[in-house]
């Protein structure tokens, strides 16, 4: 089910982020302190999940096992956490797995916690985050790149708002393993690699071209890495040029495999370094970047701030679905009716269905301003429309995972209820798809207020609902609506009843 925090932080409580990477993972952990975050403690290793990743999808099983083994490890480190104070993700190779249902159960097993998947673009706007905390704020333009093990972030951004983001099928990880896999380096290979990374980019170098900006920050494992380079050699103080980055691919060519030790290269990052600076000659090429410098905080950081603000209720997925449904002309007075009428029959029925308030609150809020957004392209099975927008879109601050669950409530607001729609979300989502469907029925126009001395009860699979006789023969057209919500919910294995009182 969707899981919110139960975890209030006060001073000294101590939380965690953890990053499932193609290359590696990582976790860093925080204390919360007078406001602040302290960081205490960092912990990567080269598990290199990307490797695994089969031609069919499928995720080879010794790689999986290294990585739920890397999980456990960490989890030692985690024990005291309680529920809420850790936040797990994955990245480009969890995204590409074909069935990571199986995956992220194990490792939440393993874990401790829960472990969600995250798109590109949400990656992308943790990076961002994460620097933008890292650096002082001076009002300048920055463009923020990132080169993980799968895929290539790429953010334009002003203070602390990132305005344009792109995420790119392209990484260290990836480039090694396509043009270096057996670990020798050739021109002809150098050569093509580069020409893939440049046709990666091309597509989308004419937004950042369009938008001004006036510093260059890179912000991984890879990028860090090329300024140690640079340094080591006394070809700079850290920054990067392309000139650097051209030297250092020269060099591999000159010693003709991927083994080339680099001062400022760590051992387990030999094998992958090469593919990571040619990403990022590709990026300094195509998108005309001058001098780079690297940043010490990205995905991790963000992570930390994003999960410090959900817990201060300074949540950016109340603000994201807001602008959804502003995008597409949702009436907010007619959703903010159906998420209170909502909130009041969750209310009744949370004790007994074992549903937390807050939690499903929140979800049944989002999902009341998300459900109508297919309007905009047809009435006719605009659940449907809704439901694709919801799963396809960007919600910044949402999982994958999260995404899917309000899809499915959205998609089963109206009409049909079938379980099968909720085969991905899962099927403990059924009760608040019923609250969701009953304040929907209740506000379907606003010549009418609601019932005074409505309830809802449940015990199980049986509903009933309590309405004043008056009301019901005033609105006979909500009555129709209600015989036939009895109807719906029967075939899904529920049993509704209206009584009048």
């Amino acid at each position: 089910m969707f899981n919110l925090s139960k975890f209030a932080p006060s001073d000294g409580d101590h939380i965690a982020a953890i990053d499932l990477g193609s290359n590696s993972f990582h976790m860093i952990i925080a204390r919360w302190e007078n406001q602040q975050l302290t960081l205490l403690d960092k912990l990567r290793e080269p598990v290199r999940m990307g490797w695994g990743l089969e031609d069919d999808g499928s995720l080879n099983p010794e790689v999986s096992e290294r990585a739920l083994a890397c999980l456990e490890r960490f989890a030692e480190r985690l024990r005291s956490f309680p529920s809420g104070s850790v936040r797990c993700v994955g990245t480009k190779t969890l995204r590409s797995i074909a069935n990571s249902k199986e995956f992220l159960r194990q490792a939440r097993q393993r874990l401790g916690h829960p472990v969600e998947i995250i798109s590109g673009e949400e990656e992308a706007r943790l990076i961002y985050l994460g620097v933008a905390h890292c650096i002082a704020p001076d009002g300048r333009t920055r463009l923020v790149a990132d080169i993980g093990g799968g895929s290539t972030e790429v953010i334009l951004g002003q203070g602390m708002e990132p305005k344009v983001k792109e995420s790119l099928s392209m990484g260290c990880v990836a480039m090694s393993k396509r043009f270096f896999a057996d670990g020798k380096v050739t021109e002809k290979a150098i050569k093509k690699a580069r020409i893939a990374a440049g046709q990666e980019i091309s597509p989308v170098a004419d937004e950042y071209s369009d938008c001004p900006w006036e510093e260059a920050i890179g912000a991984s494992g890879t990028i860090k890495a090329v300024a140690s380079v640079c340094q080591a050699a006394g070809w700079s103080s850290g920054e990067i040029t392309l000139k650097s980055l051209e030297k250092i691919i020269a060099l591999y060519a000159k010693h003709g495999a991927t083994d080339l030790a680099l001062d400022g290269v760590s051992e387990d990052r030999q094998p992958v370094f090469l593919g990571g600076a040619i990403v990022l000659a590709a990026l300094f090429e195509n998108l005309h970047i001058e001098t780079m410098v690297a940043a010490d905080w990205a995905l991790r950081e963000g992570l930390l701030f994003d999960l410090k603000g959900r817990l201060e209720d300074h949540d950016i997925r109340e603000s994201s679905v807001r602008a959804l449904a502003d995008r597409f002309h949702v009436n907010a007075s007619k959703a903010e009716r159906v998420a209170n009428t909502a909130q009041m029959l969750l209310e009744q029925v949370a004790e007994c269905w074992s549903l937390d308030v807050k939690d499903a609150g929140k979800l049944l809020r989002w999902a009341a301003f998300l459900y109508p957004v297919g309007l905009d392209i047809s009435h006719s099975d605009y659940h449907k429309h809704s439901a694709y927008i919801v799963q396809n879109v960007d919600i910044a601050g949402c999982s994958r995972a999260e995404q899917t669950q309000l899809a499915a409530l959205v998609r089963c607001h109206r009409k049909s209820m079938n379980a099968k729609h909720f085969a991905e979300a899962g099927t403990d989502l059924l009760p608040l798809a019923i609250i969701l469907r009953l304040a929907h029925i209740f506000n379907r126009t606003r010549r009418h207020s609601l019932p005074e001395g409505l309830t809802l009860s449940a015990k199980k699979k049986k509903i009933v609902l309590s309405i004043p006789e008056k009301w019901l023969e005033a609105n006979p057209l909500t009555c129709a609506d209600l015989e036939s919500e009895a109807g719906y919910q029967s075939k899904s294995g529920y049993e509704l009843s209206v009584t009048a009182i």
